[in-house]
């Protein structure tokens, strides 16, 4: 295992089922030290020569997370996929044990879901609920992607509305009409870039805009 200098900004991963492998996985790429734990031996030594720090240990027990070092970090993901009992004590563990500031636990079902928030869990991750209401949310808004974040804020993605081609955004009138932020944008072929006040819009181009839902509701009922 690495030493871990800097823990506080590196991330637990606790079951590496499909969702807990690519959790460690993006978190590895995205340079972010990863410490990946997994009961299953066989699970641990596929992954290993993938995920630099990954180890075999009984996450329900507080005794085994801190042999391995797991109070070092701030933040845990718990994505056990199969087990409520091994999810909640897993939780448990490192909420009232070892004093982790933040967890985020999968949920596997609805009643899990309450249990997880009635113990508070920092926050219950439900995959194929979220994304489920993502692609619903997308399609009734019709555009390509909706990313709701808290009850109140929210992101779009879109192709450039006819109405909005052409001005550079400082002079669009876009904010002050909808109170929305264009906040990126994608010509066909090309990479999400950072607007400013001079960005010109082009017809084909994606456009990533922040707002609150009805803000943002207002503005795809309008175009």
């Amino acid at each position: 295992m690495s030493d871990r200098k800097n823990p506080h900004r590196g991330v637990l991963v606790i079951g590496l089922g499909r969702f807990g492998e690519a959790v460690a996985r993006t978190l590895c790429e995205q340079g972010i030290d990863v410490l990946a734990v997994d009961f299953d031996p066989e699970i641990v030594q596929r992954l290993s020569p993938e995920i630099p720090n990954i180890v075999q240990a009984d996450a329900t027990s507080s005794r085994a997370l801190r042999q391995i070092g797991a109070e070092q970090f701030e933040r845990a993901v718990v994505a056990i996929a199969t087990n409520i009992e091994s999810s909640v004590l897993a939780t448990l563990a490192l909420k009232d044990d070892l004093k982790i500031p933040q967890v985020w636990t999968k949920a596997i079902s609805k009643e899990h879901a309450r249990i997880l928030e009635r113990m508070g869990t920092d926050r219950v991750i439900q995959p194929e609920h979220e994304m489920g209401v993502r692609t619903a949310q997308g399609l009734a808004q019709g555009v390509t992607d909706y990313i709701r974040i808290e009850e109140d804020f929210a992101l779009v993605e879109m192709e450039t509305p006819e109405s909005f081609i052409g001005k550079p955004l400082g002079q669009s009138g876009i904010r002050n009409e909808y109170g929305i932020t264009i906040v990126s944008v994608k010509p066909p072929g090309g990479v999400f870039r950072h607007t400013d006040a001079n960005t010109v819009l082009e017809r084909g181009e994606l456009i990533l805009i922040a707002g609150t839902p009805a803000q943002l509701d207002r503005l795809t009922d309008d175009v």
